[in-house]
């Protein structure tokens, strides 16, 4: 049997009373592993807040994304995909629903860009964060209207680390150029 004193249980419950005060006001929460406390993240660390830039969209009939391309054309000829190797192994014919089933939706962005539907499931989403820049794309697509809409987003100075490195030697090489020899 496990012990459990008076002020850790209070610290349990007040815990438990106050999370669905924080859910509720739209800040996100994270279970911190060492102290089992709650803790809010801050703005600064989720890549859809505190954008310097405009959202980039765009609504097509086949994605954008090159990691479903071939398996959506297949779909919608009628044509036997392969099944996730995870759940089985061959090629069957699916439908939509039934080929999207093991995707997850994207709750900071639900909504069709083309129905305004919030029957969607993301199946591509890349960010990159580099000397606390981001860059980062999305792709959902609708189960009513059939359509994928993409987002992306990248800050206005963000830089791969090799662009900035090229950077930082091209100036340096620079630097060197100008300053006169001396003997």
């Amino acid at each position: 049997m496990v012990s459990v004193s008076t002020q850790q249980r209070s610290s349990y419950l007040a815990q438990q009373q106050l999370y669905p005060t924080l859910q509720s006001a739209n800040n996100l929460l994270t279970m911190s592993r060492k102290t089992k406390k709650l803790t809010v993240l801050p703005d600064d660390v989720l890549y859809n807040r505190n954008l310097r830039a405009p959202i980039q969209t765009e609504i097509g009939e086949t994605p954008k994304a090159k990691v479903h391309r071939v398996e959506w054309n297949k779909i919608m000829q009628g044509d036997p995909v392969e099944i996730n190797p995870s759940t089985g192994h061959g090629y069957k014919i699916m439908t939509v629903n039934e080929w999207s089933a093991r995707w997850k939706r994207n709750e900071d962005f639900p909504k069709c860009l083309h129905c305004d539907s919030d029957n969607t499931k993301e199946h591509h989403f890349i960010q990159t964060w580099c000397r606390q820049k981001k860059k980062w794309e999305s792709e959902l697509l609708c189960l009513d209207c059939h359509a994928f809409s993409w987002r992306s987003y990248c800050d206005p100075d963000f830089q791969t680390p090799e662009q900035y490195q090229k950077q930082y030697w091209e100036q340096l090489v620079k630097n060197k150029a100008v300053v006169p020899a001396t003997v």
